[in-house]
């Protein structure tokens, strides 16, 4: 009887331990596995969230970023307008400052000088450079480049450089014109 007597006390310790090794081993699996992935989770959801906007800010500069992909491969390169190239005749060179005048009247800026070089005349070239220079507002630039660019006797723009004076902005431009 000793025999099953010691076996009911191993059997009812056995009904304590278990329970309190099952309690143990979930406690364990809790706090060693679950938790720590639900910080992982959580780090993964602010991710997600951080590329859904991305996705969305992306989402809405397609069109955009399409639209000046197809501008861009229309476009030609730089210095070089549609217009065919119409030379000025040597007799209509005296006329050469009133055209930069005018020019400059009408995008808002001052001629402050337009100086040919004779020099590049040399060896039977037919085109002759134009020093410009003219003062004004940072933003007439743009138009000014852009209406120089369209005259039909411009056939390059050498060099571009804008100055900044006591007097205001000044914009120095090297033009080449074609010549006949």
């Amino acid at each position: 009887m000793k025999t099953t007597g010691g076996n009911a006390i191993a059997s009812a310790r056995w009904m304590m331990v278990l329970p309190t090794i099952f309690v143990l081993a979930t406690l364990a699996l809790v706090f060693g596995g679950v938790l720590p992935c639900v910080g992982d989770i959580k780090e993964a959801e602010a991710s997600i969230g951080e590329l859904e906007a991305d996705l969305k800010q992306q989402r809405t500069l397609v069109p955009v970023y399409q639209s000046l992909q197809k501008r861009k491969e229309k476009s030609l390169p730089e210095g070089i307008s549609v217009n065919e190239l119409e030379p000025l005749k040597i007799e209509d060179l005296a006329e050469l400052p009133d055209v930069f005048e005018t020019l400059a009247s009408v995008s808002g800026v001052e001629l402050v000088s337009a100086t040919p070089q004779v020099r590049s005349l040399e060896g039977g070239r037919e085109l002759l450079r134009v020093d410009v220079r003219m003062r004004g507002e940072f933003m007439t630039f743009s138009p000014l480049i852009n209406r120089l660019n369209h005259m039909p006797f411009v056939e390059s723009i050498e060099s571009f450089a804008i100055d900044v004076t006591d007097l205001g902005n000044e914009i120095g431009l090297s033009v080449w014109l074609a010549i006949q």
